[in-house]
């Protein structure tokens, strides 16, 4: 499984609200994760999110887990997704 193309986490971004992180979208045609708003399908670069955090109550699997490590960080420029929250997995992602 390609875990860039084939994962999008549900989260919450902070001052956004809830919504997802994905490259579905046309902002990440570039392999590039965007945070997309699920009240209005916007997407959010790095350089828009303060912090992505998982939604209480949520079940992530381990590949969403792996998602989150392996490609929600991005650094674009000075900027760069925080991660807070999140908990550990034990999923070994091949190929990264």
């Amino acid at each position: 499984m390609d875990l860039v193309k084939d994962i999008d986490v549900p989260c919450l971004a902070e001052g956004i609200g809830l919504g997802k992180l994905t490259i579905k979208h046309p902002l990440g045609s570039c392999d590039k994760p965007v945070f997309v708003d699920d009240s209005s399908d916007t997407g959010y670069g790095a350089a828009d999110v303060l912090s992505l955090q998982p939604i209480d109550g949520y079940n992530y699997s381990a590949e969403q887990l792996e998602y989150i490590r392996s490609h929600g960080l991005q650094i674009r420029g000075a900027y760069a997704w925080y991660m807070e929250g999140w908990p550990e997995t034990e999923h070994v992602c091949q190929g990264h």
